[in-house]
């Protein structure tokens, strides 16, 4: 039963990355806005807002529930498992042939969203969340 109890803490964070799966691996994701967004590194925009968003909603969920501790090491490896995850999708849209391509750049907007995120999360999500902890604590 701790296991449910430890998997349903990131239930926030396991809905965006299934929502980055989707997008980032299905041959035609989002209908066509007739060139709405379409501007000069609006993909590489849109993948860093992604993997930012990842990040954010991990940290949230990660300090939701942990009290204030020494937490490099959880960051970090989060920080990079979303750098690996943005590579490896990037390799299997390669792979797949489904309309696709893995594209270098947009791996650097993924890892320049995720630092961005984590900055975000490290630096405003968890302040406000642990001041909000202790509060309630008192």
């Amino acid at each position: 039963m701790k296991h449910v109890t430890y998997i349903s803490r990131y239930i926030p964070t396991t809905m965006v990355l299934a929502a980055i799966l989707y997008l980032s691996l299905a041959s035609n994701p989002v209908p066509d806005t007739g060139g709405l967004f379409d501007f000069p590194g609006s993909d590489k925009v849109v993948h860093g807002i992604m993997y930012m968003g990842l990040t954010l909603v991990f940290c949230f969920d990660y300090y939701r529930h942990v009290p204030a501790k020494n937490d490099s090491r959880t960051m970090l490896a989060a920080f990079i498992i979303a750098i690996a995850l943005g590579g490896i999708i990037e390799i299997l849209q390669q792979a797949m042939h489904m309309g696709r391509t893995g594209d270098f750049y947009d791996f650097i907007a993924d890892a320049v969203g995720a630092a961005i995120g984590m900055g975000l999360g490290l630096w405003v999500i968890k302040p406000f969340l642990l001041s909000r902890q202790a509060k309630t604590a008192h």
